[in-house]
C-alpha cells in the first residue's frame, strides 16, 4: 500500500472546490501560516449536519471490511446508495443495527453481504426489502493509529 502527501496546493483543491481559483506561485512565506485556516473534521465530514451521525466500531465483526474495534462510522442517513457502499442496516426489527455492504450478486440482484463470508447474503430482489431497516450510509472512516 503506497500513499500520496498532499502539498499545500493540492490539499485545498482536494478539501476547498474554490481552491482552482487560486494562483500559489513559489515558496510559502512561513508568515503565511497563521492566516491558513486548519482542516477541520467536523467541516470535512459534517458532523454539524442533523443527518451525520458518528457511531463507533465495537468488536471485531466488521474486520472483513476493514473496519476494526474503535474505528468511527460517520454515516449520512440522507445519502442515496449504490451498489458496492456500506449501508447499516436493521435486518430485523430488532433495533440491533449492523453495517453490511449492498452490492450485486453474480444474477445482478442487490443483495447485502456481511463482513463474515460464511454469512448469507440477503436477497433484495426476494420481497425481504420491506423489512429491512436502511438507516444511512457509511460515508467516512476515522482510525486511530497511533500508540497509547
Amino acid at each position: 500500500m503506497s500513499v500520496t502527501i498532499l502539498g499545500r496546493e493540492d490539499r485545498l483543491r482536494h478539501l476547498l472546490p474554490e481552491a482552482a481559483e487560486l494562483r500559489i506561485t513559489g515558496f510559502q512565506s512561513p508568515a503565511e501560516d497563521e492566516k491558513e485556516r486548519g482542516l477541520s473534521l467536523n467541516a470535512l465530514v459534517g458532523l454539524g449536519s442533523p443527518q451525520i451521525w458518528a457511531v463507533m466500531v465495537d468488536d471485531d465483526s466488521l474486520l472483513g471490511f476493514g473496519f476494526w474495534p474503535g474505528d468511527r462510522l460517520v454515516i449520512d442517513r440522507s445519502a442515496r446508495c449504490e451498489p458496492d457502499c456500506y449501508v447499516v442496516v436493521d435486518l430485523e426489527g430488532d433495533s440491533h443495527y449492523r453495517v453490511r455492504l449492498l452490492t450485486l450478486d453474480i444474477e445482478g440482484h442487490r443483495v447485502l453481504k456481511a463482513a463474515n463470508p460464511r454469512t448469507k447474503p440477503v436477497d433484495l430482489e426476494s420481497g425481504q426489502e420491506d423489512a429491512i431497516e436502511f438507516w444511512g450510509v457509511v460515508r467516512w472512516v476515522v482510525s486511530y493509529v497511533g500508540g497509547p
